[in-house]
């Protein structure tokens, strides 16, 4: 039986666009390792596989769209969200050179996380024998630019994204709750907390970028200094060496313990009552792994925008608007009625973790193989 799966490629397709496409994969790639490594996985990002040149140019685009041009960003993406995908031609420059590279790795099974990369395997499987596939979306969405036609197993992040898919036509057994694939270091079995003794961890990303500038950190290092008995804060400042540099020499917080670039986040979350920071998907299912409600501003780019409703929906977290709302937040952490909240979140975050099951990805990718290779 090892010698067959040792023959078998799994090919993973997946994209820079955010932290989440990539932590998805490398996600799937352990769930498999962990109970068979003996099959083959090549994780590839789909554009340097087809069009290595524009990687870097696309990339930065994104950025700088969702940064400076949410409008325009979110017209496109919600013109997707309803668009039938089948007439998408955004795939037409992947999709030859990525089929080159299919045909060359020639996998029995290719998994997307990223709804573009599933664009270009529908396109490919129209054309050649078709491959087995699986699409992983990654934020709590239901846009068809996820969905198409000869997919054979959708990975989602909730019931309620399940049973969206189904009222568009997708076939019920075809569509697993698994969550967001994350890296199974941030799973707890039970959060533990002190009442009125909080830790909150504030993460601006990989790249250091928050959601306030750095004169609202002072505030927040003024307003721990205060309240020092009741609250405890570490700001994580990721590859912004500038940020560090600030707040650690220039101008040093005194009473907020600052990080550079961590490589142990999991063992951060899991050791902090609250997490504020962006509602990506990857980021959002850590918390949701680790039981740390989550605090978020309100966002501006669309897949973002869903997932901060996913949060109110669940009373998982908080979302807050600008830096006035933040400020009220503060104050209400060391108030004698945060306890009932964090309760509340918590609670209905161990809830929902009782409804997903990534703990079954492994199986359900062996099933599909198996089911395949019968029906050859």
């Amino acid at each position: 039986m090892s010698l067959e799966k040792k023959n078998k490629t799994i090919l993973i397709l997946t994209a820079q666009f955010g932290a989440g496409h990539i932590s998805a994969a490398n996600a799937i790639k352990d769930y498999i390792n962990e109970h068979d490594d003996n099959y083959n996985i090549v994780i590839q990002n789909f554009i340097n596989a087809s069009l290595p040149r524009i990687n870097k140019p696309m990339v930065k685009m994104y950025e700088k769209n969702t940064k400076y041009m949410p409008e325009i960003y979110n017209y496109y993406y919600y013109l997707k969200k309803s668009f039938n995908p089948k007439y998408d031609i955004s795939h037409i420059i992947y999709t030859p050179k990525l089929s080159e590279y299919i045909l060359d790795i020639n996998p029995d099974l290719i998994i997307s996380t990223f709804p573009l990369a599933a664009s270009c395997v529908y396109n490919f499987n129209l054309k050649h024998d078709p491959i087995p596939c699986i699409t992983v979306i990654t934020d709590v969405v239901d846009s068809l630019e996820w969905i198409y036609p000869n997919t054979d197993m959708y990975f989602v992040p909730s019931k309620e994204i399940k049973n969206r898919l189904v009222r568009k036509g997708i076939t019920p057994n075809s569509i697993k709750v698994t969550g967001v694939p994350i890296n199974k270091n941030f799973n707890v079995s039970q959060k533990k907390y002190i009442p009125g003794k909080y830790r909150l961890l504030l993460l601006g990303g990989g790249r250091g970028l928050f959601d306030f500038d750095e004169n609202f950190m002072h505030w927040i290092d003024n307003f721990v200094g205060i309240n020092k008995d009741i609250l405890e804060v570490t700001i994580v400042a990721g590859k912004n060496k500038k940020l560090y540099e600030n707040l650690t020499e220039k101008k040093p917080l005194s009473n907020v313990k600052v990080l550079g670039f961590v490589t142990n986040m999991h063992e951060l979350v899991k050791d902090y009552d609250l997490m504020l920071t962006k509602p990506g998907g990857a980021t959002l299912f850590e918390a949701i792994h680790s039981e740390t409600p989550i605090i978020v501003k309100l966002p501006k780019v669309g897949q973002e925008i869903e997932n901060a409703k996913f949060i109110v929906d669940k009373g998982i977290g908080i979302i807050y608007n600008d830096d006035e709302d933040l400020k009220e937040i503060f104050e209400s952490i060391v108030s004698n009625k945060f306890n009932s909240i964090i309760k509340f979140m918590l609670e209905n975050i161990v809830d929902f973790k009782k409804t997903i099951h990534p703990e079954n990805i492994y199986n359900y990718i062996c099933e599909l193989i198996e089911d395949k290779s019968i029906e050859k």
